[in-house]
């Protein structure tokens, strides 16, 4: 009984098809990979120029200089700017959704004449964690408290957020994690 052997060149060809399907698949993937990067990124930021907007428009904040996002028992964009006077201060714009169509609109400002500068905070933070690796340093409110978000590695390599008060750098509460 004879067997039928195929040629090389079908052989060659079943080849060349595979990784032509595998690398369009790849191709496929990183493509959607990118997309959900970019859809994900622009829900983060989609609210800055709205807050913006409010901030403008209801605090004395004139002109815009950074927005940050802060997630806490609900969610702020922080808008910091300057007043006409020069003077510098933070809008926390807070929406909360009360049904489909509704919305309701809390803003506080908090004037950084009446804070502890960040580099204070840092300082005194400094001070208190010897060993530790800081990342960054934040706006933050919880509880209607302007506060200060320091995250960083601590010397048993958790991550760590602290909170301080802006007006007097005192410490509020700390999360530590694990990894």
């Amino acid at each position: 009984m004879e067997t039928k052997r195929f040629s090389r060149s079908i052989e060659h060809s079943r080849i060349r098809y595979a990784i032509f399907g595998i690398g369009i698949l790849l191709l496929l993937a990183i493509g959607y990979s990118l997309y959900l990067y970019v859809s994900i990124m622009q829900g983060k930021t989609e609210t800055f120029s709205e807050s913006e907007e409010i901030a403008i428009k209801e605090t004395p904040i004139e002109k815009v200089s950074t927005v940050y996002r802060y997630h806490g028992a609900s969610r702020y964009d922080i808008v910091a700017g300057v007043e006409p006077n020069g003077d510098e201060g933070f809008a926390f714009v807070q929406k909360t959704k009360i049904t489909d169509e509704q919305e309701q609109l809390n803003i506080s400002y908090v004037s950084k004449q009446n804070t502890i500068s960040k580099d204070q905070v840092l300082s005194k933070w400094r001070n208190n964690c010897q060993g530790c690796d800081f990342e960054k340093i934040t706006p933050a409110m919880d509880n209607q408290k302007p506060l200060w978000e320091i995250t960083y590695y601590d010397a048993q390599s958790r991550y760590v957020f602290d909170y301080y008060y802006m007006k007097n750098a005192e410490k509020y509460e700390q999360y530590r994690f694990k990894q």
